[in-house]
């Protein structure tokens, strides 16, 4: 059986970019290995964003996790976990620009997407900058 990735990928508020406050806390002195996607669909879900299973490509940063507790904490963060987690941690392949692929975790969006908006880019830091301006 494989190891568990040693990497987690970002697409939102966790990206070294965007992360303010507790987030940047959480990202803290973790190494970005760079930049890829994953495969799902993205949707703006008003102060952050949400990944899904679907077809397109998200775009977001890959961060090196230096020890497990780092996991929990971004568990926490993330309200990943109780009888209705807001996103469930899940394992993925990130592909990076130049084709090399890595085993991830990922936070999939785990509640409805009725109200949402798609972002048929899959870039929230391309969302983001754009409607700050």
């Amino acid at each position: 059986m494989p190891a568990p990735p040693r990497h987690l990928f970002v697409y939102g508020t966790l990206r070294p970019a965007l992360a303010s406050g507790e987030s940047r806390r959480l990202i803290h002195g973790l190494h970005v290995t760079g930049n890829a996607t994953v495969p799902g669909r993205l949707y703006d879900l008003g102060d952050y964003p949400g990944l899904t299973a679907g077809h397109g490509l998200v775009h977001g940063d890959v961060l090196e996790i230096d020890q497990p507790e780092r996991l929990t904490a971004l568990d926490a963060y993330e309200e990943c976990g109780g009888p209705q987690p807001l996103f469930y941690r899940e394992q993925a392949v990130a592909t990076f620009p130049d084709g090399q692929c890595l085993p991830v975790w990922i936070y999939r969006y785990g509640q409805s997407i009725q109200n949402a908006q798609l972002l048929p880019h899959g870039d929230y830091a391309r969302q983001w900058k754009a409607a700050r301006g």
